[in-house]
């Protein structure tokens, strides 16, 4: 099993809303799925749009997370601050630095 790098792009009418509840976001992930979540990088593009980057221990934590989240009202903060996704895919990690 290898680590797997959650990707998504988004819009969001409010960075700075949506920034601060990434922490209670983290918090979450961390509690829920312990050792299957390994970390998480926010960032904004030039056009505004957002990426997200979490990674995973397993496919399977991933896939498990991307069904559960989004409707978990523990995580709504943040998730109610996302608009359209643009793209959301899993990748395996081939190498890490």
């Amino acid at each position: 099993m290898s680590a797997t790098i959650e990707y998504v792009r988004f819009e969001t009418d409010d960075p700075a809303e949506l920034s601060a509840h990434r922490d209670q976001l983290v918090d979450l992930l961390r509690e829920r799925y312990r050792d299957d979540f390994l970390g998480a990088h926010l960032g904004r593009y030039e056009d505004g749009s957002m990426i997200d980057l979490i990674v995973w221990a397993s496919p399977e934590a991933a896939q498990r997370a991307a069904r559960e989240m989004p409707s978990d009202p523990a995580a709504g903060g943040f998730f109610s601050r996302i608009g359209t996704v643009h793209e959301m895919r899993h990748a395996e990690v081939l190498h890490t630095a």
